[in-house]
């Protein structure tokens, strides 16, 4: 009888042993289940996310850019902090001259990468409209730093803010060491030569990248030089004259094959025109002329990002949009 009562009381302790392992084994079932779900919801997220920010790119490639905006607006909803599309914000608010609202977006894109050149470009030029020209050379004055070419606009943003003998300095450093561009001369003469010019005047002597579309145009054409060409493609694409940046872009690759910024703005015309699989082709082509220019390389994979998008292509579209922001986090 004792014997019996002894297994009786091991069969209840097996039971009761039995039953909590079988409840801690439903309880991490429960919890791996949770865990699943949770990272489905926010692969999910993620997803959306990409899908609203491609769209946004899609729409500012081809000018509709309040359709961008509504777009990255569906991104805020997902994600409330991001750079980048904090600075897609920038750059569209930008384009509609909502220089304000441009300014908030891409002050905020900046806070969370304050050395990115790109991001530092746009607040400059958004300074710039808002006449707020001493944070401009602030900035620009950062820039400078990375950017070799930017000599034109850090005079230009001295004279503005009344520093005169810091825009002479410039001028005298280049002359010394024989690098004044084309640009600066009109500067040069006004500020150094002692000629009769004014600075009002210099304005009239307008370099290249000052210059009118129809300006630009009938200097090349007299004179078939990339210093005027890139200038001209610059505006092209800028004014959204995407049939003339075609036909100017093609021309230039057969005058300056190994200049990939001619390639990048003829894929920049394709893509607009959804000539996606020939903008490709033409990326392709011009990426093997980069040669360390971190920000067209960059350029470049974002056209080809949108490429891949307009073929329907996402995952090849999100490795070349990955590519793009790493990039621009080296800056």
């Amino acid at each position: 009888m004792i014997k019996r009562v002894k297994h009786i009381i091991v069969l209840c302790f097996m039971s009761i042993s039995f039953l909590g392992f079988a409840q801690q084994d439903s309880l991490a079932n429960a919890l791996l289940v949770k865990k699943n779900i949770e990272e489905i919801q926010k692969e999910q997220k993620e997803l959306n996310f990409e899908t609203f920010f491609f769209e946004a790119l899609q729409e500012k490639a081809i000018g509709n850019f309040e359709k961008a905006i509504t777009a990255l607006e569906n991104c805020q909803n997902i994600k409330k902090e991001d750079k980048a599309m904090f600075f897609e914000f920038g750059k569209n608010y930008f384009e509609l001259e909502k220089y304000p609202e441009a300014e908030a977006y891409t002050k905020k894109a900046l806070h969370q990468d304050s050395d990115n050149l790109f991001i530092q470009l746009l607040l400059r030029d958004i300074y710039n409209k808002l006449n707020n020209y001493k944070d401009a050379l602030t900035l620009q004055k950062k820039i400078a730093e990375k950017n070799e070419d930017s000599e034109l606009e850090l005079v230009t943003l001295y004279i503005k803010n009344n520093q005169i003998d810091n825009a002479k300095q410039i001028l005298l450093d280049l002359e010394k060491k024989g690098t004044l561009s084309a640009n600066l001369i009109p500067f040069k003469e006004s500020l150094l030569d002692s000629k009769s010019a004014s600075l009002e005047e210099v304005a009239i002597k307008k370099p290249f990248e000052k210059q009118s579309i129809e300006e630009l145009k009938t200097a090349y054409q007299s004179e078939k030089a990339f210093k005027i060409l890139k200038p001209l493609l610059n505006k092209l694409n800028t004014n959204k004259r995407y049939l003339d940046l075609e036909k100017n872009s093609r021309d230039g690759l057969e005058l300056f094959p190994a200049q990939p910024f001619v390639y990048l703005m003829n894929a920049t015309a394709l893509n607009y025109t959804k000539q996606y699989q020939k903008a490709l082709v033409v990326l392709e082509s011009g990426l093997d002329y980069i040669v360390d220019d971190t920000l067209l390389e960059a350029d470049f994979y974002e056209q080809m990002s949108l490429s891949y998008k307009g073929l329907n292509k996402n995952i090849k579209a999100s490795e070349y949009y990955n590519k793009s922001v790493d990039l621009n986090q080296k800056i």
